[in-house]
């Protein structure tokens, strides 16, 4: 499948397909470990229905679009966070299994004023962005403010209210200025959620340019976050 041959390009492991997991496609982690590509008939499923656990195909299946941005249509039930269905294993693999294994590939990119670490394999995709955003400071100066005071990018922390670790685990995500953004759980009332935001269009192309996603494109919006996930924007991988 495109989405799985893909992967390797930026992630741990080697397309296999295992007929000693159940049989199908999967990728072999560099410990041994196997990744399945699409849920098995015969899995265990949680009391509501669900699969127990999340499949490589699973990363894909509400598709991230990018683009001029459209307001997320609230309203609409069946709409779902492009992206946030993030395989654990595969992280891990990559990026670091423990705070301690992050930390040892640790680069710093310097971000309008201040150095922040990075993971040296997403590194070089986050200074092009600022290559890009430099540029369109220069022609429009109101960004800056947006680029500035960020909120931060490496801390080995869990997501709030979620047992899955938040991508800033493994230094691959950016939160810009949080006195310009807008984050679902600040607002009041919380229910029924009702998207907002105020970043430019700008600043949304130049991290997509570059493999991040935005989470001002989900129902549970944050709209200071990027995370480098360039599997979700290659044309290769669709």
């Amino acid at each position: 499948p495109k989405g799985l041959a893909c992967l390797p390009t930026w992630y741990a492991g080697e397309v296999i397909y295992d007929d000693e997991h159940g049989g199908g496609w999967g990728l072999e982690l560099p410990d041994g470990g196997f990744i399945a590509w699409a849920h098995r008939a015969d899995e265990p499923l949680e009391a509501d229905g669900g699969p127990t656990v999340v499949t490589l195909s699973d990363i894909y299946r509400v598709p991230y679009i990018g683009g001029p941005i459209v307001p997320v249509p609230t309203s609409d039930a069946g709409i779902e966070d492009p992206g946030r269905e993030r395989v654990e294993a595969l992280m891990r693999a990559t990026y670091g299994n423990s705070e301690d294994d992050v930390m040892e590939h640790l680069g710093r990119v310097r971000f309008f004023g201040l150095r922040w670490p990075f993971h040296e394999l997403a590194a070089p995709a986050l200074e092009r962005v600022v290559v890009r955003l430099q540029a369109e400071v220069k022609k429009n100066p109101k960004l800056l403010p947006f680029l500035r005071d960020i909120g931060g990018t490496f801390i080995w922390r869990r997501i709030a209210r979620s047992k899955n670790l938040s991508t800033h685990s493994w230094a691959i995500a950016i939160d810009i200025n949080t006195d310009k953004a807008h984050y679902w759980r600040w607002a009041n009332p919380r229910e029924p959620i009702v998207w907002a935001n105020a970043i430019p269009q700008t600043i949304v192309d130049a991290f997509e340019a570059e493999g991040f996603i935005w989470g001002g494109r989900w129902l549970h919006y944050d709209t200071m976050h990027f995370e480098y996930r360039p599997e979700l924007l290659a044309g290769e991988c669709r």
